[in-house]
């Protein structure tokens, strides 16, 4: 269902999946940056932390997300994201009484947890896996490669020629019944330059692809927080400087 310009709502489960498409800047910018990573050779690799079977996962800095302007546009989308959530429904009531420190009711803010690129190459792949550590995560499509190959049974060939190879997929928890769920959604190379926005505890996978060329995602993981934690943490914030400048 579309929700406002530029914002659309899948949601074939009971989470929610939404779906923006960056402003072309910031793709742009986005796209100049994650190069500088992937040329740069002290870059830090992520591999051992992620499900992935990609030899090339970097981490990147709050540093590189602040200078970019991906930091607050991750921040935006991400409220916006949960204030479509919160309106579900009576979904706001249960996450107030099931999380201690938020949102209570509307009374949130964001922060974003970690960032990273994935360069994938032919035959890598992304097992089914989730971020539940966090409460949102998102990937954003940066690149798709042009030369894959096709699909070895010819039926298997959807609209984009290449059927679902290198697509991202999301798993929903099955089919409850046959007319209302489904038990996946895919995102092909029309994706690129695209945000979705997840919960972090939804499985997803990316399938690998035969051919040349490179598929590109930037991801991140998001927590939300209520504003009373926030004055906790600013409050704390304060008292130790004041006993860093009194030598405590």
């Amino acid at each position: 269902m579309e929700m406002g310009e530029n914002w659309h709502i899948n949601a074939p489960w009971a989470q929610l999946v939404a779906t923006t498409k960056v402003p072309e800047d910031l793709f742009k910018t986005t796209l100049e940056m994650t190069d500088k990573i992937y040329a740069d050779e002290n870059r830090d690799s992520a591999g051992k932390s992620l499900a992935g079977q990609i030899r090339q996962e970097y981490f990147i800095t709050q540093e590189m997300l602040l200078e970019s302007g991906l930091m607050q546009y991750f921040i935006d989308m991400t409220i916006k994201y949960w204030g479509t959530v919160l309106t579900n429904g009576s979904l706001w009531q249960y996450l107030d009484k099931k999380f201690e420190n938020g949102p209570h009711g509307f009374n949130y803010a964001c922060r974003i947890v970690s960032a990273w690129t994935v360069h994938q190459f032919e035959n890598e792949y992304n097992p089914i896996h989730d971020h539940g550590s966090s409460k949102v995560s998102a990937v954003m499509h940066l690149k798709f490669p042009e030369n894959i190959e096709d699909p070895i049974k010819k039926h298997t060939n959807a609209a984009s020629g290449h059927g679902l190879d290198g697509n991202l997929i999301f798993t929903g928890h099955g089919n409850a019944d046959e007319w209302c769920t489904a038990p996946v959604m895919n995102c092909d190379p029309e994706s690129v330059g695209m945000l979705h926005i997840f919960p972090a505890s939804l499985g997803h996978c990316v399938y690998p692809f035969r051919g040349k060329g490179e598929r590109r995602s930037l991801s991140f993981n998001a927590d939300i927080i209520s504003k009373k934690q926030v004055d906790s943490i600013v409050a704390q914030q304060k008292i130790d400087e004041e006993n860093t400048k009194v030598g405590i």
